[in-house]
C-alpha cells in the first residue's frame, strides 16, 4: 500500500486530491499496488466537501504515521511550508512540493537530507506550473551542456504585457484589470517587480549550470516602467516586449538577470501571450528546445505533481545527488558583454525635426543605430535600438545624447534579447 498525504488543501492542494480521486484505480494497477489519498493536513473547516473525510489538522498524525510513504507540501509561504518539508523527510516520507520559495532558498538542503534518508525530494510543479521542464532536463536533455536559459516564467506580467500592447492600456490599469481577473494578487510585488521569476530562473540554473544559484543573487528589473509607447515603437522596430527570466554561461561564470526585453517577432518567446509561460533551453547537441504551457492554475500545477508522485512509484530507491548541492556556482555581477539597447527619449516633436533628431542619434550612436521613430500615443516619445556596445558605453553615449538640443531626456532602456 502506498499512501499518500496532502499538506495545504488550497487551489493546488485540492487539485492534487481531486486527480488522485479521479486517479486511484488507474495508478494502483499500474504499480500492482494500493495507491491513495490517506491524509490532508489543514486548519480549514472542510465539511460539505469531498476532502472532508481526510482531513487531520494535527502535524504528527501525518509525520508519525509509518503508513504514509509521501507527503506533497502545496503550503504557501516559505517559513512553514519548508519545516513541514524537512520534517517529513526526516520522518523518511518523500516529499513533492510546488512551492518554488521553498525550492529557491533551501532546494539543496533538502536534496541532501532526501539523499541521507534514502527518500526522494522532487520539485517539477514550482517552475511553470504544469509545463515539463525540470524532469527534461534532469533526463531528457542530460546529455547536453546547457548553456543558456531564456524563459517567460510569470503568467501575470505576461498577461499585463500582452494587454498593454492590445488594449493600449497603462501600467496602472492593466494591473487593476489582472487584479479583477484573478492573476494578479492585491499586493503584485513579487510578480511585477520580477521576484517570481527570479526563484524559477534560479530554480533551473542551478540545474542546468551543476552550482547552486541564489536568487537573492538575480538580478530584477520589472516591468512598471513600460509603457504603451514603448510596445508601439519595439512594434515598429519588428520587436515584442517580454519580461525574460534568463541565465546563460560566460567565461566568468553565470550571468542571470529577470528584466523586460525586447525579443524579436521571429522568436518562439514573442508568439507566448496572456497568461502562458514557456522555457526556452539552449543544449550543446540540441540547439534550442522550446517548452511551453500553462504556468499556473490548480490542475495544470497538480498535473506536474501527478507527475512527481508517478516517479517516485516508478523508482523510489533512486538516488542521486546533484552538483548543485555542494558547489555554488559563479555569479557575473557586472557585465562587460556588448549587446544592443532599446533607448527611449522624450524630445519635442516638430514634423521638420524628425531627421535631425535621427542625425543626432546616429552622431552619438553610430550609423548602425535603428531609429523607430516617434510614438503615435504620445508625439513626445521616440526611441531607437543602439548597435552593439557594453553597459557602460551605453550609460556613457546616453549622457552625450541627453546634451543634444533635439532630446530632452534619455528616460527609459532595455536589452535587446539574442
Amino acid at each position: 500500500m502506498f499512501n499518500i498525504a496532502i499538506l495545504g488543501c488550497g487551489v493546488v492542494g485540492s487539485g492534487v486530491a481531486d486527480i488522485l480521486f479521479d486517479k486511484q484505480a488507474e495508478l494502483s494497477k499500474r504499480f500492482n499496488q494500493e495507491v491513495k489519498l490517506s491524509k490532508i493536513l489543514d486548519i480549514k473547516n472542510m465539511d460539505g466537501t469531498p476532502y472532508a473525510p481526510y482531513l487531520v489538522t494535527e502535524p504528527a498524525e501525518v509525520f508519525d504515521d509509518p503508513s504514509i510513504k509521501l507527503v506533497v507540501v502545496t503550503i504557501g509561504g516559505l517559513d512553514l511550508a519548508a519545516d513541514r518539508c524537512f520534517a517529513a523527510l526526516r520522518a523518511g516520507k518523500h516529499v513533492v512540493t510546488s512551492n518554488k520559495a521553498v525550492v529557491a532558498a533551501y532546494g539543496r538542503e533538502l536534496t541532501k537530507l532526501a539523499y541521507e534518508n534514502n527518500v526522494r525530494f522532487l520539485y517539477e510543479a514550482s517552475v511553470g506550473g504544469g509545463i515539463p521542464i525540470i524532469r527534461p532536463m534532469n533526463i531528457c536533455l542530460s546529455a547536453n551542456d546547457i548553456y543558456e536559459i531564456q524563459g517567460i516564467l510569470n503568467g501575470t506580467t505576461n498577461y499585463m504585457l500582452t494587454g498593454m500592447y492590445k488594449d493600449k492600456m497603462s501600467f496602472d490599469d492593466i494591473l487593476k484589470d489582472a487584479q479583477a481577473k484573478g492573476y494578479a494578487e492585491a499586493d503584485p510585488t513579487a510578480d511585477v517587480d520580477g521576484f517570481d521569476a527570479a526563484r524559477k530562473i534560479a530554480i533551473l540554473s542551478s540545474i542546468a549550470y551543476n552550482g547552486f544559484v541564489d536568487f537573492e543573487d538575480v538580478k530584477c528589473i520589472g516591468i512598471r516602467n513600460v509603457i504603451y509607447a514603448d510596445h508601439e515603437l519595439a512594434a515598429t522596430g519588428g520587436f515584442a516586449i517580454k519580461l525574460i527570466a534568463g541565465s546563460k554561461i560566460t567565461e566568468n561564470g553565470v550571468r542571470i538577470s529577470v528584466e523586460p526585453k525586447l525579443v524579436s517577432k521571429s522568436s518562439m518567446l514573442a508568439a507566448v501571450n496572456s497568461v502562458y509561460n514557456a522555457v526556452l533551453v539552449r543544449g550543446s547537441y540540441t540547439g534550442d528546445s522550446l517548452f511551453y504551457g500553462q504556468g499556473a492554475g490548480k490542475l495544470a500545477t497538480a498535473s506536474a505533481i501527478l507527475g512527481d508522485i508517478i516517479e517516485i512509484l516508478e523508482a523510489p530507491e533512486r538516488q542521486n545527488l546533484p552538483a548543485f548541492v555542494d558547489k555554488t556556482a559563479t555569479i557575473v555581477k557586472d557585465s562587460q558583454e556588448k549587446e544592443r539597447f532599446y533607448v527611449r527619449v522624450k524630445a519635442e516633436f516638430k514634423e521638420t525635426e524628425s531627421e535631425e533628431l535621427k542625425a543626432c542619434i546616429n552622431s552619438v550612436f553610430g550609423k548602425d543605430a535603428v531609429y523607430l521613430g516617434y510614438a503615435l500615443s504620445d508625439n513626445s516619445t521616440a526611441a531607437f535600438i543602439t548597435d552593439y556596445c557594453s553597459e557602460a558605453e551605453l550609460n556613457n553615449k546616453c549622457n552625450e545624447l541627453s546634451n543634444c538640443s533635439y532630446v530632452d531626456a534619455v528616460t527609459y532602456t532595455m536589452r535587446v534579447a539574442e
